[in-house]
């Protein structure tokens, strides 16, 4: 595998939800789609897509969760060579409630979830890969996998959406991109304005930092200069997965010998896309449908 993605696996249940619900009686939904979900699946279709031979660490069992989970993350192009059997596994499951304004509530439950052990890691997966893409979900595989991938000098990008303090640090220190929300630097650094945490962060680490916050775009410090992308103005239909979305086309760019500012434009970009559709995985377009539509920086 080129790429090695490792994190939560979860099969979403999106839901149009009118935002008048008669409770305890039945109401019709525009759309209510099954997909594939979580961090680290979304961003492994991502790359799939975007053309790089891309394989999912995760247990699956003999059931129909991990019967979706498989079918999604293939027909997006992701290999599942590096998924194991294990009687009992599942991935988790969410129901994506998405009212008419676009606001999001999500229930999910994790029974059957078994996170990926090290135990099992077959360090020759590693021979030909280029790039580890882990979530801050699944921590003890995801460390692990991340301290691999610095002693053989791959690229590593870490999505840390949240988790205490010290596992924070500890996983951004080996990696060698870390993509925060906003949300999670400021619980990291104590600083509250998304400028101030990215140069705290950058301060703290040799990785380097990308702070995301919606709509408002990202940040990042390059050769010591704040670098703002902002975040391309589209018809918003469902923010699920954007952020997903955003690592993925990030890491791609990287192994495609972007710049900072290069790979910042190119997840800004495939992460509006994705936004204009319902779903996380509904549109994930390909690296023609980027060489044709994004204006290179």
């Amino acid at each position: 595998m080129e790429v090695i993605c490792s994190g939560l696996n979860v099969v979403d249940l999106l839901v149009a939800t009118p935002n008048e619900v008669a409770y305890g009686q039945k109401t019709e939904c525009e759309k209510i789609v099954v997909q594939g979900g979580a961090p680290a699946g979304n961003a492994a279709s991502g790359l799939a897509s975007l053309g790089h031979e891309t394989g999912f660490l995760a247990y699956l069992g003999n059931n129909t969760l991990s019967q979706i989970a498989r079918a999604e993350l293939l027909c997006h192009g992701v290999k599942d060579v590096l998924i194991k059997h294990k009687e009992g596994a599942a991935p988790a499951i969410a129901i994506v409630q998405i009212d008419e304004k676009g606001e999001r509530t999500v229930l999910y439950s994790m029974s059957g979830y078994t996170p990926f052990s090290p135990k099992d890691v077959d360090e020759s997966m590693l021979d030909d890969c280029k790039l580890i893409l882990v979530d801050g979900y699944d921590i003890e595989i995801n460390t692990h996998l991340l301290k691999l991938a610095k002693a053989r000098g791959i690229y590593s990008v870490l999505d840390m959406e949240k988790a205490n303090g010290a596992v924070m640090r500890e996983m951004i220190g080996l990696c060698t991109h870390a993509i925060l929300p906003l949300e999670a630097a400021q619980a990291l650094t104590g600083k509250e304005t998304i400028e101030e945490c990215t140069l705290a962060l950058d301060k703290l680490t040799d990785a380097q930092v990308v702070i995301t916050d919606g709509a408002n775009g990202s940040y990042s410090v390059d050769n010591g200069e704040l670098i703002h992308q902002t975040a391309y103005k589209v018809n918003v239909v469902d923010t699920t997965g954007c952020g997903d979305a955003f690592h993925a086309a990030y890491a791609s760019a990287l192994l495609q010998g972007m710049n900072s500012k290069q790979r910042m434009n190119y997840a800004s970009f495939f992460a509006a896309q994705v936004a204009q559709h319902f779903g996380g995985r509904t549109f994930l377009p390909s690296r023609e449908f980027m060489k044709e539509h994004l204006l290179t920086v």
